[in-house]
């Protein structure tokens, strides 16, 4: 359901908790029985916090509310007030909790009912939302209340509807200037030879295209199927030996159950470089993630594969795993900061190779939105590898850090082209000189997807 009804919905609810509260039936409502229960002092406490939730001032009344809740926890007028108050302030979790503690103490109570359903639908919970909803509309409610109830449970059965499948192709153009084209050391001697113009750090303009397309197709509610796949071609003119075409795509599953969600899928990828074939990648990706309440959610992603190289160099191959354990917050739905730590290892697949190592780090990134039609994507990361076996005789490890800044300006000019402005940098420091350097990528990235 689209946010901006789910908006006009709730907030029609809202306005008719008075209507509950003053048109309803005595044993509906239970207000004036319910209020009796508290002293004076509390009596107080709960008119106020009735005004500050009649202005709006949803966030006012949680931080005058929630600090009796020791003391007044158990009465069920205070219960509905501050489920109402956290609601209405984005706090899903604590309102069910408030408002499930009002029920139990007073079943009776409609409006705590109605919150509940409300809240429970905002949970995404509509198998536990919709059996209130329509109990409620069984107790004979005022037509404003009753047309309410309605339109949530028309909106629920509209989102239990299997959704149809959906064919996104895109078409990508990536242009700037590389100041490492290759990915090499600046350094032009190494343990007393001068190194070719190959290895030593290229700095090229670069030009990129690439078409794809993500391809959804969901099965149910709660089981959807994913299949994409991405073509793309990449040139340096000033170091054409690095020149390389990439082919990669994926099949996996999504699914989601309550707070639980995830994805089982394959990937795979294939690349050449100067008109070579160079190295390819298949493997698996797993992840299962829980939500915590209405704005955290923790992941564990799991990927393996098996990773080769041309026969001239299948000293590098490995087999590759990886692990990501992450939590996001979530301020809104479009803006978001996730924590990440990163671990693995790669198992070298050849006698004598030094390409075996572990790997651990962690990132940092940020996406938030920008007004209506961009989006900001910021991040930092680290990674160290430390290495099997000796490099030159040499000990080795790498810690990379890297870090990327873009904004998405979307519908430019037409609906679906997509302008993105990136800047990339990468440092990677290794105890063997030939593997230091940095790199800055700056770019202008051109995305259309047809509608």
């Amino acid at each position: 359901m689209a946010l901006a009804a789910r908006r006009n919905i709730a907030g029609a609810c809202a306005t008719l908790v008075v209507v509950l509260s003053v048109c309803a039936p005595p044993q509906l409502a239970a207000r004036e029985t319910l209020q009796v229960q508290a002293d004076a002092a509390a009596q107080q406490l709960l008119r106020r916090a009735e005004d500050l939730l009649a202005r709006g001032e949803h966030s006012n009344a949680w931080r005058l509310l929630r600090p009796r809740e020791a003391e007044l926890a158990g009465n069920p007028y205070y219960d509905y007030l501050l489920g109402i108050a956290a609601l209405d302030s984005g706090l899903t979790s604590e309102a069910i909790f408030s408002l499930r503690r009002a029920l139990a103490v007073e079943p009776r109570f409609s409006g705590a009912r109605m919150e509940l359903a409300r809240a429970y639908f905002e949970a995404g919970n509509t198998g536990q939302a919709r059996p209130l909803f329509v109990g409620l509309l069984d107790e004979n409610p005022p037509p404003g209340v009753r047309d309410v109830l309605n339109r949530y449970i028309a909106a629920i059965d509209a989102r239990q509807r299997t959704p149809g499948p959906r064919f996104l192709p895109y078409l990508e153009l990536f242009a700037g200037h590389d100041s490492n084209a290759n990915g090499s050391t600046d350094n032009q001697q190494f343990l007393g030879f001068t190194l070719s113009t190959d290895n030593l750090a290229t700095d090229s303009p670069f030009i990129e295209g690439a078409a794809g397309f993500d391809w959804y197709v969901p099965r149910s509610t709660q089981l959807a199927w994913l299949l994409g796949a991405r073509v793309g071609y990449r040139a340096n003119p000033d170091a054409s030996f690095v020149d390389a075409d990439i082919l990669n795509g994926y099949a996996a599953m999504n699914w989601q159950r309550g707070s639980f969600f995830g994805r089982a899928g394959l990937e795979a990828y294939s690349a050449s470089r100067d008109g070579n074939s160079n190295e390819a990648l298949g493997g698996v990706d797993v992840l299962l993630g829980r939500r915590l309440g209405e704005r955290w959610d923790v992941t564990l992603n799991l990927r393996g594969g098996a990773l080769r190289y041309d026969e001239s160099i299948e000293v590098l191959d490995v087999n590759r795993f990886l692990y990501t354990l992450g939590a996001s917050y979530r301020f809104s739905v479009l803006s978001r900061l996730r924590f990440e730590v990163i671990g693995g290892s790669d198992d070298e697949q050849q006698t004598g190779s030094p390409y075996g190592n572990s790997k651990a780090g962690g990132r940092v990134s940020l996406t938030a939105g920008l007004g209506r039609s961009s989006i900001l994507s910021a991040s930092i990361g680290s990674l160290t590898t430390d290495y099997d076996g000796p490099f030159f005789g040499v000990p080795r490890e790498d810690t990379q850090l890297t870090t990327m800044l873009q904004i998405e300006f979307r519908d430019v000019l037409t609906d679906g082209l997509s302008l993105i402005p990136r800047a990339r940098y990468v440092d990677n420091d290794s105890d063997v000189e030939l593997y230091d350097y940095d790199r800055t990528e700056l770019g202008l990235l051109i995305r259309w997807t047809p509608r």
